[in-house]
């Protein structure tokens, strides 16, 4: 008998027992010896065991499905009768994460109006606003082989193409290169990623149908002329509706969940002991 194991897990569990009984005084915990299986937690256990095993559970295994349940609850009932979810962090991280989740609930419950997104659409347009777009020729010149004379050769070719802008000829104009000659109906955005944010933003701001330069990239130097430019705008509901409700959605948790943390914490009175330092100082 002293060599079982359920013989030591009673024995401490009566020892634990008589220790919060002696210790909790008036905080001991009432029991409560009723468990009621309801009908709608067994079509719930079915449920679950059908999703899991693609068919329904026996007579035989759905009484074992309702047994461990009963053992489950008996457990957890002793448990907190003894305390022992008291001062257990991860207990405290996984109820704090659980009311939570009753907010997160709450919110999701709240369906928004038309008139709710067109208001977080109008308040946010830099977030959905789509970027300009440029159609655009550049001519390359690589400083590493022309050298020096890099800046004096751009200028020389952008009086050329001023002067006869027939004269732009990818094949005898400028310097070899992977770059496309030509850009048609790009992003600034994509343009940046290419060539860099102070290249994108220059050809932004060039005026449609006149060759500039040069203008520095990270691959060398560029003359460019923009052909066309759309400025960016801010689409209608009906294009970004699913991102905006996303951003709704969590903006309303966000708040929902702050109102009600600082509607708890003005139910209590919090005092913070801080600790001293050696000297008996009060440590900032």
């Amino acid at each position: 008998l002293l060599r079982e194991p359920l013989f030591h897990f009673v024995l401490l569990g009566a020892a634990l027992f008589a220790l919060n009984a002696r210790l909790g005084g008036d905080d001991a915990i009432e029991r409560d010896d009723a468990i009621v299986v309801t009908a709608g937690r067994i079509e719930s256990m079915a449920a679950i065991f059908g999703r899991t095993w693609q068919r329904p559970p026996s007579v035989q295994e759905l009484k074992g499905l309702i047994d461990d349940f009963v053992l489950e609850e008996v457990l957890y009932r002793e448990g907190v009768a003894l305390g022992l979810d008291r001062d257990d962090t991860i207990i405290r991280r996984r109820m704090r994460q659980k009311m939570e989740f009753v907010v997160d609930d709450l919110v999701a419950l709240a369906e928004p109006t038309d008139e709710d997104l067109v208001g977080w659409l109008d308040g946010h347009r830099q977030d959905y606003a789509r970027p300009s777009r440029v159609s655009f020729v550049q001519v390359f010149l690589d400083p590493k082989k022309r050298g020096d004379s890099a800046d004096a050769d751009a200028a020389d070719m952008l009086a050329m193409l001023r002067a006869d802008p027939d004269a732009w000829d990818p094949a005898r104009v400028g310097d070899a290169t992977l770059l496309s000659p030509a850009y048609g109906n790009a992003y600034l955005d994509v343009v940046e990623r290419t060539f860099g944010g102070e290249f994108a933003e220059r050809v932004g701001a060039l005026t449609v149908g006149e060759w500039a330069g040069p203008i520095e990239s990270a691959f060398g130097l560029h003359l460019v002329r923009v052909d066309e430019r759309v400025d960016g705008s801010v689409p209608p509901l009906e294009d970004v509706r699913a991102a905006v409700e996303r951003d709704w959605r969590f903006a309303r948790r966000e708040e929902a969940a702050a109102r009600f943390r600082d509607e708890l914490l003005e139910q209590y009175s919090v005092r913070i002991e801080w600790p001293t330092d050696e000297a008996g100082e009060d440590a900032e």
